[in-house]
């Protein structure tokens, strides 16, 4: 793609009639877009005109990475005067790279490429914990691979081999990056077995890890396509049977968030797993068996049971069984409990989650991860 340059606001494509001509002395913001089209480039390149043939080119720094949405790019330059024959170069890590070159006093060529709508980002959630050098590694992996990527660790406390639990943070997680971010789940207590390593698409997003279930939920996303990972040159050139977080799923997220063709993971499937469990089951006219699906940081006990979906159904009210505890005072915000009080309150997941004022629900019901919850409306 190019930028919009010309008196009549065309898209340039950098073949020699992207010259913008300089001359004004204050410094001016130019605004780039990539993979929206020409009909997109050419507003962007219209609404830019004054700022392009002003020459000084000044924006925001550090905003050249842009935004993606939907595939289309928009972003904002600074460009300081340059001696001549010198360049500006940045690779906004969503692949969108411009070159900036100073033909003479007088004129700057600009020449912009998108060649992916990716964001650059990279998450990580595992449950190797910090204690060891894994998490590190796989870092390391992915900035020999993709230096200019950002990682960001949603989490690595996930229960030791607790794919559903995995399955649970990823959901609550991922809606919250931006599209073309690369998410990489490792809860994998089948490595080195003949589960497959797998990339899904599913709203935009890109997600890597194994076929055991942990990726259930992306499955069922409208327009989702899942690939069996088989591209070797994705993969580290010595692969272990314990350690595909770093020899493969890392390496692999990395090439991604550089711009890869996802079709080049290898191909289309249709059999991935998909987990049964974890969803809340009737039992009853008024009855539903559901589960703890998470406990957090705090002690509140995060069930599986849909607020928005269970609250409606109770009309004059309800109560949770959960261990030998059966808790029906719900409240709308923590310090509505008394300190010490076990309440039901609706957390920022959505879901029902018992909790105490102050204290942990987890340690003063003796109740954890994975443990029964029976729900009963009236």
């Amino acid at each position: 793609m190019g930028v919009g340059g010309g008196e009549d606001g065309r898209v340039l494509d950098g073949g020699g009639d992207d010259m913008a001509r300089a001359g004004a002395e204050d410094s001016e913001v130019i605004g780039l877009g990539a993979a929206g089209g020409e009909d997109d480039l050419s507003g962007i390149a219209a609404e830019q005109l004054s700022d392009l043939r002003s020459g000084g080119l000044h924006a925001a720094a550090g905003l050249l990475a842009g935004a993606v949405d939907g595939g289309r790019v928009a972003v904002n330059l600074r460009l300081d005067p340059l001696e001549d024959g010198e360049h500006f170069r940045r690779d906004g890590c969503c692949g969108v790279v411009v070159e900036i070159k100073h033909v003479s006093p007088a004129i700057l060529s600009l020449t912009a490429m998108a060649t992916t709508t990716r964001s650059g980002l990279i998450t990580l959630l595992t449950d190797f914990g910090t204690q060891d050098h894994f998490v590190g590694v796989m870092k390391g992996v992915i900035a020999g691979i993709a230096p200019a990527a950002r990682v960001v660790d949603i989490t690595h406390e996930v229960g030791a081999h607790q794919v559903g639990q995995g399955r649970f943070l990823l959901g609550q997680s991922w809606p919250y990056f931006p599209k073309g971010t690369v998410h990489v789940c490792v809860v994998d207590p089948g490595v080195g077995t003949a589960r497959r390593p797998i990339v899904v698409e599913a709203g935009g997003h890109l997600f890597v890890g194994p076929d055991n279930g942990i990726l259930t939920d992306l499955l069922a996303v409208k327009g989702a396509k899942t690939r069996a990972l088989t591209q070797a040159k994705w993969h580290l050139k010595n692969v272990s049977q314990t350690f595909h977080g770093r020899d493969i799923f890392a390496p692999a997220a990395a090439h991604l968030a550089k711009g890869a063709k996802v079709s080049e993971a290898g191909r289309l499937i249709e059999d991935a797993l998909r987990l049964s469990s974890g969803v809340p089951q009737r039992t009853g006219r008024r009855f539903w068996n559901g589960e703890v699906a998470h406990v957090d940081h705090f002690g509140n006990l995060i069930t599986n049971l849909a607020a928005a979906e269970f609250l409606p159904l109770a009309v004059k009210g309800l109560a949770l069984k959960v261990g030998l505890t059966e808790v029906g005072k719900l409240v709308g915000s923590y310090a509505e409990a008394a300190e010490g009080e076990v309440v039901l309150i609706t957390g920022s997941s959505g879901n029902l989650e018992v909790a105490m004022n102050q204290g942990s629900a987890a340690r003063k019901l003796g109740v954890g991860l994975g443990s029964p919850v029976e729900l009963e409306v009236w």
